[in-house]
């Protein structure tokens, strides 16, 4: 993703958030993905932003779609505005990165959503040289975004642990990302395993 935001940025000979605020467009009437994000993250928010467009996506992104919008200042109006966007998207994915635990919005973005709307996944980009997403704290309730072979999005379900400590392997493991997206009777969540389960 930071590859693709830089290749992004050096083909319109700008700096990568100058490519970030030509990205800027007029809001939609529904969204196919909230992007739950933080602007610490610009250079992987543009890659990200950039692959879900390019894949017919309609992403709504705070600071892409609304750049005039003060997210220092976490307000009633601000919540309320964001909490409308969520209101009009098919689902929410939360690029979870480095820079992610220390956004005031991001955990309640997911809650609410979570809560409210339905699908939420976790989109996770790794630092250089990590190979395989572990998941963190309560992400690990959500399923996450992988790039298939063919170079498309698909929806992993999360290995889970019961209380002895024994994976739990899932079927089905993964389904595409449209589907997943359309169809609201299975979230790819873990079911909980709980002792008297066994």
């Amino acid at each position: 993703m930071r590859a693709r935001a830089r290749q992004r940025a050096d083909a319109e000979g700008v700096s990568i958030n100058e490519a970030l605020r030509r990205t800027a467009r007029k809001r939609l009437p529904r969204y196919d993905i909230f992007l739950s994000q933080t602007i610490r993250d610009a250079a992987i928010v543009l890659g990200v932003y950039d692959l879900l467009t390019s894949l017919n996506f309609a992403v709504f992104c705070d600071w892409i779609d609304v750049p005039e919008a003060n997210r220092a200042e976490v307000t009633p109006a601000n919540a309320g505005f964001i909490r409308a966007t969520m209101g009009v998207s098919d689902s929410l994915l939360f690029l979870d990165t480095q820079g992610a635990d220390q956004s005031l919005w991001m955990c309640w973005e997911m809650g609410w959503f979570d809560g409210a709307c339905g699908p939420v996944a976790v989109l996770p980009v790794l630092a250089e040289g990590e190979r395989h997403y572990r998941g963190r704290e309560f992400l690990g309730l959500y399923p996450y975004v992988e790039l298939d072979e063919h170079g498309q999005l698909k929806v992993v379900r999360p290995v889970v642990a019961d209380s002895n400590g024994i994976m739990i392997f899932e079927a089905p493991n993964s389904r595409s990302f449209n589907s997943w997206r359309s169809d609201p009777r299975d979230f790819m969540r873990p079911r909980v395993i709980s002792d008297w389960d066994c």
